[in-house]
């Protein structure tokens, strides 16, 4: 099974805040450019589960900036990852966070004790971890991200789709927390 391809061209390490408008601009470009296939028009179950969730090593598609990937795990990493850009872009913009370096772990990037994204600040380093998430999920999700970095201090910040706290209440909201409002544009 060949692995998923990612096609962003932007470095994404140790970016500047310019650049990274810079990368949004051709994360955009490159979800108008490999749309999303259209699903098969019967609605059988077997096709759909095929259409969402398996690959077509043969023929294999591009979707925004991934290719050869289903349209399930191109929908779950598009979502965090526009999150992760449209969050840092909105948290540099509410904090005044001047001068910082950002690195983005997008898709399925993982590098152990690092988070989906770092700030660099002068000596000064933090993490932070990004996701979208239905409000079913809100509650366990961020306890599970809580509960990861329990025994580490660098978490500095846990961006999340603002629309995923509709109708949920918190006795306190940990601190960490930015709610990402309009992460899809």
């Amino acid at each position: 099974m060949a692995k998923v391809e990612f096609l962003l061209k932007s470095k994404l390490e140790q970016i500047t805040i310019s650049e990274l408008k810079i990368l949004k601009e051709e994360y955009f470009n490159l979800l108008e450019l490999n749309k999303f296939p259209k699903p098969p028009i019967s609605g059988n179950a077997v096709e759909m589960i095929h259409y969402f969730k398996r690959k077509d090593e043969i023929n294999p598609i591009s979707i925004g900036p991934y290719k050869n990937i289903t349209p399930f795990e191109a929908a779950n990493r598009i979502a965090s990852d526009l999150v992760i850009i449209n969050g840092l872009l909105k948290l540099v913009e509410e904090n005044k966070i001047e001068n910082a370096l950002f690195t983005l772990l997008l898709g399925t990037t993982h590098i152990k004790e690092k988070g989906d994204f770092t700030i660099k600040k002068g000596d000064n380093e933090w993490e932070g971890e990004a996701f979208n998430v239905a409000t079913s999920f809100l509650n366990a999700k961020l306890q599970k991200t809580k509960s990861k970095w329990k025994d580490n201090p660098k978490l500095k910040y846990i961006l999340i789709n603002a629309e995923a706290f509709e109708g949920v209440i918190f006795k306190s909201l940990d601190e960490r927390v930015f709610k990402v409002k309009n992460w899809e544009t």
